[in-house]
């Protein structure tokens, strides 16, 4: 039995009418009652503030044999907008949505930013973008940044590939900007956008493959991030004793052999220059024989990865975002196929359906709910 005060509970019911208004919309005021076991005075009351703050509409009728007709409700998405950044270690790239993720558009540069120059280079192209956003009620109100590292309470803990550690991005951009600024490991936002945009399912990870690899885990309808920021931080699980030196300290990392980066570093040094994924893939559907067994490895080290992830979570979806399933999609029936332990007929593997815009689409979803308060 919930308990407290007036207030507390009225904006409880507050947030379960917008929640309910904003996954099932177009609804009526008479079926977010019914749903939520919530007095018609209640719900009414409730819409009514909604409607002045501009966060839902009326938009129309429901079609019914019987009686008046209803008016139906969905959330104003387009009363508010986001901004969310990938800064990987190539490239930054931007992009501007509503609140559920449409109406967007995306903007990506080269990154050649050091510890000095990012935030003044952060501030002058979130600035650019956030001018050119459409008029709406509440204009820019969050802002998120994928870090390609371990991030906790907001903060860069680890980022083994970058040369941003030790730098606050939340509260300098909070600071100039005047919005909440949200910073998030990059697999954590994957999930998160697949999750909500893609599949739905209750339990279910996510694995990306770039620079390094690491595991977006959401556990019945909930991110995990474990006690400091390192769940999913798959790609420091060992896979060899005493073998390749990683950044965490440790030997043997399995993404020191299967991260995109380390598997076209390896090609590179073969070929005697250096191999971009798009080199690769040029390379690979010539029937190279570097490439060809460089993406016989890829799909050797997923493989492994994916047998321990079942045998430790036995997750209903395993989702797979790399730019080698992305151009071969073929590669993930090829991956299924090497699991051999018995867990293997319960492991449901696909490719991203969202790719290279999960990370931003996680943050918009970030973002939305806190404006939302959701």
């Amino acid at each position: 039995m919930v308990t407290g005060s007036k207030e507390l509970i009225r904006d409880m019911n507050t947030q379960l009418v917008l929640r309910t208004i904003m996954e099932e919309g177009p609804i009526s005021r008479a079926s977010v009652s019914q749903k939520l076991g919530l007095t018609k005075a209640t719900v009414s009351a409730i819409v009514q503030v909604l409607l002045d703050k501009e966060l839902v509409l009326e938009v129309g009728s429901d079609d019914t044999k019987r009686g008046r007709k209803p008016i139906l409700l969905e959330l104003n998405k387009s009363c508010a907008y986001s901004i969310t950044i990938d800064l990987s270690t190539d490239y930054i790239t931007l992009f501007s949505a509503n609140l559920m993720g449409e109406n967007c558009v995306l903007k990506q540069f080269e990154n050649h930013e050091n510890q000095t120059t990012i935030l003044p280079a952060l501030i002058r192209i979130i600035e650019e973008m956030r001018d050119q956003l459409p008029s709406s009620t509440y204009g820019l109100v969050g802002i998120c940044i994928g870090i390609h590292g371990v991030v906790h309470k907001n903060q860069l803990v680890f980022v083994p590939y970058s040369p941003y550690q030790g730098l606050d991005f939340t509260n300098t951009l909070e600071k100039h900007f005047q919005i909440p600024v949200l910073v998030e490991n990059e697999a954590n936002l994957s999930v998160l956008g697949e999750w909500a945009y893609s599949f739905h399912a209750k339990n279910m990870l996510s694995i990306s493959v770039h620079s390094g690899i690491g595991v977006g885990i959401v556990m019945d309808n909930q991110l995990i991030t474990g006690q400091d920021g390192y769940a999913g931080e798959f790609g420091h699980t060992i896979i060899s004793i005493d073998g390749r030196p990683c950044p965490c300290g440790n030997q043997g990392c399995l993404e020191q052999y299967g991260s995109e980066r380390a598997l076209l570093k390896e090609l590179s040094e073969k070929k005697g220059h250096k191999i971009t994924p798009e080199h690769f893939m040029h390379l690979y559907q010539k029937g190279d024989e570097d490439a060809l067994h460089t993406m016989d490895l890829f799909v050797k080290y997923m493989a492994i990865a994916i047998s321990n992830l079942l045998t430790t979570f036995n997750p209903e979806i395993i989702v797979i975002n790399s730019s080698f399933t992305m151009n071969f999609p073929d590669k993930v029936q090829d991956i299924h196929e090497h699991i051999h332990n018995k867990m293997a007929k319960y492991c449901n593997l696909v490719p991203s359906r969202l790719q290279d815009t999960a990370i931003l689409l996680g943050g918009v979803y970030l973002c939305s709910r806190k404006f939302l308060e959701l």
